[in-house]
């Protein structure tokens, strides 16, 4: 057997695996980095899972009883606490690949692919500060774990060799070239090639016995360790890298630095006074969740009696949901909106941590007002980056509207009250009362669709759909 055939035949059942796996999992909330993937069709991989995959049939059920979920209006401008991970959740020990000490308040476990550009990220910028101010401190150990799903043989091969070098005592110094170096190794076309690249970064950062460190990785001798860490981690569905897991639970979806510092605040005064602060919350789905969804008309798009409904609940500056509307809903509208077999509904979710994601719910409201909520819908997401962080929000939100041709008059009265402030807050208890806690989320004739997925993702639930109705 060759050594590419070695590599590809193990992922393959990885991912096979993943897939029985994912099928019987609860949607979890996604994350977002503070640094947003570069815009445009071609960025970010599309990675978020090993491979993309509608869960089964959402139940459609009667509104859940009022406590059964955390009321949305108590929770903006808060920082909601992950969700605990399933109880089955019991990942391998990774000593070779862990800061800080056992005796530590709080642990991480940080699943990631070499390939992965927001992983690169979370590498360069946010892990020294946890270095810093939580594993320094004996506050915090961090657990690395491979995940590699987002460049394909490169990204396994990257794996084997960080944990080769882990066997050695060097497993930082060999994820940091990996990274650092990603050019080096990711862009071979061969699997010897990418073999031969990750050696030259070993004998790069010093390996002491290359001999063994170059067998380790000819022989893939790490292999099942990362199949082990796979495993871990695709019970988690995790729907964007770098995956969490922290004191039991779950953070998925790319969280900004300064959220993850609050949810490792919140716990750690949680272990030490037995109460988490007033700037965290918690939020419990509904158990049975409800994809009864109130119907809209300003805010949909299509055949009102089309055979497919698609709702989208989403936040206008999410930047994975900026790259749906960037790449996966041109398609969908050609396709299937244009064409009549899909009526696509579009509710605010606006995340509490995006402070100026109530404004532009608020602004594409106001202009719905007069007939143009699409055009500002369009107009917020291909143009956000005017606005996004902008402490101008409000004066950018008006001077879209007279750029859209607007009655300036009626838009300023419409967006200065606050009109629809009731209305997006009702489209959040519509979302939490069917599972959702992170954007963009999807639900096809209730079927549930989790993150930015790419548009063949769309089109199997759709296909099918449409086939059965035939």
């Amino acid at each position: 057997m060759s050594s590419q055939t070695k590599i590809l035949l193990p992922i393959l059942i990885l991912l096979t695996l993943a897939l029985a796996l994912s099928a019987c999992q609860q949607p979890i909330p996604a994350v977002e980095q503070d640094t947003a993937p570069q815009q445009g069709p071609t960025s970010t991989p599309v990675a978020e899972r090993p491979q993309p995959q509608a869960t089964p049939d959402v139940a459609t059920t009667s509104p859940p009883p009022e406590d059964t979920f955390h009321p949305v209006e108590e929770t903006v401008g808060k920082v909601i606490l992950p969700p605990e991970a399933p109880d089955s959740f019991n990942p391998a020990p990774r000593p070779d690949a862990t800061l800080g000490g056992e005796d530590a308040a709080l642990t991480l476990y940080e699943w990631c692919d070499y390939a992965y550009p927001n992983c690169l990220t979370f590498q360069a910028e946010i892990l020294p500060q946890l270095q810093e101010e939580y594993v320094a401190s004996g506050k915090l150990r961090i657990v690395h774990k491979e995940f590699p799903v987002a460049g394909g043989d490169p990204s396994v091969v990257a794996s084997i060799a960080a944990q080769c070098a882990a066997r050695q005592g060097k497993f930082h110094e060999m994820a940091e070239w990996l990274y650092n170096n990603a050019e080096a190794w990711s862009t071979q076309t061969d699997v010897a090639g990418m073999k031969d690249a990750v050696k030259a970064g070993g004998e790069a950062i010093g390996i002491e016995n290359l001999d063994a460190f170059k067998a380790c990785i000819d022989n893939d001798e790490t292999l099942e360790d990362i199949k082990r860490d796979y495993f871990d981690g695709s019970e988690l569905e995790f729907r964007e890298l770098p995956g969490f897991v922290i004191d039991g639970r779950v953070i998925n979806q790319g969280t900004s630095a300064s959220e993850l510092f609050t949810i490792l605040d919140a716990l750690l005064q949680e272990k030490e006074t037995g109460s988490l602060p007033d700037t965290v919350v918690t939020v419990t789905p509904s158990p049975t969740p409800d994809t009864d969804f109130e119907p809209e008309t300003v805010t949909a798009i299509g055949d009102p009696n089309a055979p497919v409904v698609i709702v989208e609940f989403s936040d206008y500056q999410c930047p994975f949901c900026l790259r749906h509307y960037q790449q996966t809903m041109p398609q969908l509208k050609k396709e299937y909106i244009d064409t009549g077999k899909v009526l696509y509904v579009f509710k605010d979710f606006p995340l509490s941590f995006h402070e100026q994601a109530m404004p532009a719910a608020m602004a594409a409201e106001c202009a719905g007002e007069q007939g143009q909520y699409w055009e500002m819908h369009d107009k917020l997401f291909s143009e956000r980056d005017k606005w996004n962080e902008n402490p101008d929000v409000n004066n950018i939100m008006k001077q879209f509207a007279q750029e859209l041709g607007l009655n300036m008059d009626a838009f300023n009265a419409c967006f200065d009250s606050g009109k629809y402030e009731d209305e997006i807050l009702a489209d959040m208890h519509e979302g939490i009362a069917a599972g959702v806690q992170g954007t963009p989320a999807f639900f096809i004739n209730g079927q549930f669709i989790s993150g930015a997925q790419p548009f063949e993702v769309f089109k199997q639930v759709i296909d099918q759909i449409l086939a059965e109705k035939q």
